[in-house]
């Protein structure tokens, strides 16, 4: 796949052109990932609710009824229940590693093995995340180090 950007100083808008022979599931991929960015969490904090941009999230838990958007350094609680994070944002880098969980898969660094099949992945802002062995084989696919 080859990638090409044009700057244009008098464009009125950005606008992205995917060329390809056909759709196939990396092309699929890529549009997916793309509308992530037109997808906003809303998050609230100290009483004040702010737009929280799928980008900067690194995972969403669920906590005694409560989703939480978990970015480098600070956390939102979020009105959205899991399953509703999950089908808004199915086909991109974010996905469910265990009940409580959904992670960016493009924010973990490095992930190893642990006990009775699970796995522990390490985020870029240093977390640990457990991955319970039913979503192992998915994750290892995601990451490329698989084949599911």
């Amino acid at each position: 796949m080859k990638v090409r950007i044009e700057e244009i100083a008098n464009l009125p808008e950005t606008e992205i052109v995917v060329r390809c022979q056909h759709r196939d599931d990396a092309v699929e991929r890529v549009l997916s990932t793309l509308s992530m960015f037109e997808q906003m969490v809303v998050g609230k904090k100290d009483g004040s609710s702010y737009r929280l941009a799928p980008d900067k999230v690194y995972y969403f838990e669920s906590v005694d009824d409560k989703v939480f958007a978990c970015l480098d350094r600070e956390v939102y609680e979020t009105g959205m229940r899991l399953y509703e994070i999950e089908n808004l944002f199915r086909g991109t880098s974010f996905l469910r590693v265990n009940k409580n969980t959904i992670v960016d898969t493009a924010k973990i660094v490095s992930f190893r093995s642990t006990l009775n099949g699970r796995m522990e992945a390490r985020l870029r802002n240093g977390e640990a995340i457990e991955v319970s062995r039913s979503y192992v084989a998915t994750i290892k696919w995601m990451l490329g180090g698989a084949t599911k």
